[in-house]
């Protein structure tokens, strides 16, 4: 995992599917439901998956014309780390939007560097950008903005603000958008959490509208993690700190889900949505 050769072969494997991912996706889509976390941890592999189901769908109309019109969205994401501060994202994403077939939507290229890291209790700061590229003849996207994470005991709370914009001759925004998204988790028990999970999102900030025109939403989440330890499940311990870039041994195998609901508080946004995620870490 930590050799030269290593990190080739997984740069090697990026950089081919998102040229395969390229030729085949279209109608870009910011990912749904995502909180990106903080902890980068040197030769660590993750595969995510995160999806969604609407029900109670809006149309997009002149009056409503920021609709979230998605009936359901499918997301595949890999990760690799190459240090204990940078890690590199390809995500793969399929939805269907309302009275439309269910269809390949976007490819989305990230990376994110930690600049303030964690153990136990604390705080870690990373900052995260993204290019996504549409291949359906609308404007590419990009976004940016911190990663912060705050722990004290068995509470973790993460925020995701995140501004984006349209890039290329396409584009039909006059500024900047933005994204949000936090979570506040409590572990209850060993391998179990329960928290509150709230995202959003303005496409033009220059255009914002009322509140009732844009997308929020707000809802219950459980967590379970089989793959912590008794120590990181007591001490919300960081997957990796600075020492660690000095010790040899591949990061251990972890899993990770969480399955909630989301509850939209606007118009422009589903009454109801079930979410989902789990990934693999190795």
């Amino acid at each position: 995992m930590h050799a030269g050769g290593s990190f080739l072969q997984h740069t090697h494997i990026l950089c081919a599917a998102l040229a395969a991912a390229t030729i085949v996706l279209s109608k870009p889509a910011l990912a749904e439901f995502q909180i990106q976390e903080a902890s980068i941890e040197k030769g660590e592999t993750e595969l995510e998956y995160r999806g969604a189901y609407h029900w109670g769908v809006p149309e997009a109309t002149d009056t409503n014309p920021n609709a979230n019109d998605l009936v359901q969205s499918h997301e595949f994401e890999l990760q690799y780390s190459p240090t204990n501060w940078w890690l590199l994202q390809l995500t793969l994403g399929t939805e269907q939007p309302l009275h439309e077939e269910f269809e390949a939507s976007d490819v989305e290229f990230e990376t994110e560097f930690a600049l303030v890291k964690r153990k136990g209790d604390g705080i870690a700061l990373s900052f995260q950008g993204g290019y996504e590229k549409s291949t359906n003849g609308q404007a590419d996207g990009i976004g940016f903005g911190p990663i912060v994470e705050l722990a004290s005991g068995k509470l973790l709370i993460t925020l995701n603000p995140l501004f984006t914009d349209q890039v290329g001759p396409k584009r039909d925004t006059e500024g900047l958008g933005f994204d949000y998204g936090w979570r506040a988790e409590y572990d209850f028990a060993k391998h179990w959490g329960a928290g509150v999970e709230m995202f959003g999102g303005i496409e033009d900030l220059a255009n914002a509208g009322s509140f009732n025109q844009q997308n929020h939403s707000i809802g219950p989440t459980l967590f379970w993690h089989p793959g912590d330890n008794e120590e990181e499940s007591d001490g919300k311990e960081g997957k990796g700190d600075a020492d660690s870039d000095k010790v040899g041994g591949s990061p251990e195998m972890e899993l990770s889900f969480n399955v909630g609901v989301q509850f939209g508080l606007t118009d422009a946004t589903s009454d109801t949505a079930l979410k989902f995620q789990g990934s693999l870490s190795f």
